[in-house]
């Protein structure tokens, strides 16, 4: 195995992978962990982790997989610390497929998948404030009952704007099931989902291995006829960042994955008929404690910025894939977008970008994007429950 030979001549501040390879082997649940300079926090996680485990899961041998982006912080250092401290076997592996998240938990699940007969895998963010020990009997028990587990969080009316206007309502678009956070990250999977992802076809989405990875998953569960279900997670407290000012990067790299995963498995969803959306399952026991979701501050008048700024600089990637009637209509808007244009505009950008390749397109989506952004904040500012806007965010995209 070529993973296993790269892995092998690594060393360093890593564990020796025939050692890992030698402790995945007796588990019957791996709890993995993509990680990259979060020396900070990467410990708590793997405490709460260690707690689950302990009270919800006693008699389960359990083994817990970081794969850290070579750390420059410590990363891998303070987790050899902290380990010696826990009952729970605990590993550190390079990422060496790429320098993003995909790539380590590409990593997570080839060595699963190879060299463990585990049940199920779990998939944990390294950076949170809000894990609980109740985070792992849930998703351990969505994992084992249905196949694929997505988290359900209650969070900031402001947060998740890439989830609710973009990944949210062309996969409920695309499949009929409206899952709320298919890039939420936080996620379990059976042993048929493991074997299924270790198989998929990552090198043919290059997204997959950044900021991607959570769609690809997603999608790949869902083309793979997986079962899915929620858990409600409740709180996820993570550093809050103005769309408008910090998420370009991840923004590009979560729609392009998005697009290429809908091309991809094209014939698993383009015959479908969706006129009305599936809930999935919900698993909320055992409950985790309430805590209130971070504030996330934005600003209208960066987003606005933003928004004009896409329209100048792309004005002809935007002339070759809107129709004449939809750029008139997004050019002369001067409050934002409306969600039916919103929903209209993914529709052609993703013609184009499938048809062309074209990264601009994305960028220009991102700008829009911002567009959109700037009538939802009008439409919100006044209200503490969303969910009925952003459901009828998604029901736009069906029509």
């Amino acid at each position: 195995m070529e993973l296993y030979r790269k892995l092998k001549g690594y060393g360093g501040v890593y564990d020796d992978v025939d050692e890992v390879i030698k402790g995945l082997g007796s588990a019957d649940v791996v709890v993995g962990i993509p990680s990259r300079n979060v020396a900070h926090i990467v410990n708590y996680v793997i405490h709460n982790v260690a707690l689950g485990i302990k009270k919800y899961c006693s008699g389960v041998n359990t083994a817990i997989l970081v794969c850290d982006g070579l750390s420059s912080d410590g990363t891998p250092e303070v987790i050899k610390v902290f380990r010696k401290y826990l009952d729970l076997p605990t590993y550190v592996l390079p990422n060496i497929v790429s320098k993003g998240k995909g790539g380590a938990l590409r990593t997570i699940i080839e060595l699963v998948h190879e060299y463990s007969d585990a049940k199920a895998l779990l998939l944990i963010d390294s950076d949170l404030r809000s894990i609980t020990p109740e985070w792992v009997p849930l998703l351990l028990e969505g994992a084992s009952r249905y196949g694929f587990v997505t988290p359900l969080y209650r969070r900031h009316k402001f947060d998740a704007t890439i989830t609710n206007f973009v990944a949210r309502p062309l996969t409920s678009m695309a499949y009929g099931i409206d899952i709320k956070q298919p890039i939420g990250g936080d996620f379990g999977l059976s042993r048929g989902l493991v074997n299924a992802l270790a198989k998929a076809p990552w090198d043919l989405n290059p997204w997959s291995h950044f900021f991607g990875v959570d769609v690809f998953i997603t999608h790949t569960a869902l083309a793979k006829g997986s079962t899915v279900c929620e858990a409600f997670l409740k709180a996820k407290i993570h550093e809050p960042k103005d769309p408008a000012k910090e998420l370009k990067g991840m923004f590009i790299e979560v729609t392009g994955s998005l697009f290429t995963s809908l091309k991809i498995y094209e014939d698993s969803w383009v015959s479908k008929e969706v006129n009305e959306l599936t809930e999935p399952p919900l698993i909320k026991e055992p409950e985790p404690p309430d805590m209130p979701p971070w504030e996330v501050k934005v600003s209208k008048g960066r987003a606005l910025k933003v928004f004009k700024e896409g329209l100048l600089k792309f004005k002809e990637v935007l002339s070759k894939s809107l129709t004449n009637d939809l750029l008139r209509t997004v050019y002369t808007s001067k409050e934002g977008l409306d969600s039916d244009v919103w929903a209209e505009v993914c529709a052609y950008m993703f013609r184009y970008f499938i048809r062309t390749k074209d990264v601009n397109s994305l960028k220009a989506l991102y700008h829009l994007w911002q567009g959109r952004l700037i009538k939802y904040y009008s439409e919100a500012s006044r209200l503490e429950d969303v969910s009925e806007v952003l459901l009828r965010e998604v029901k736009e995209f069906l029509n």
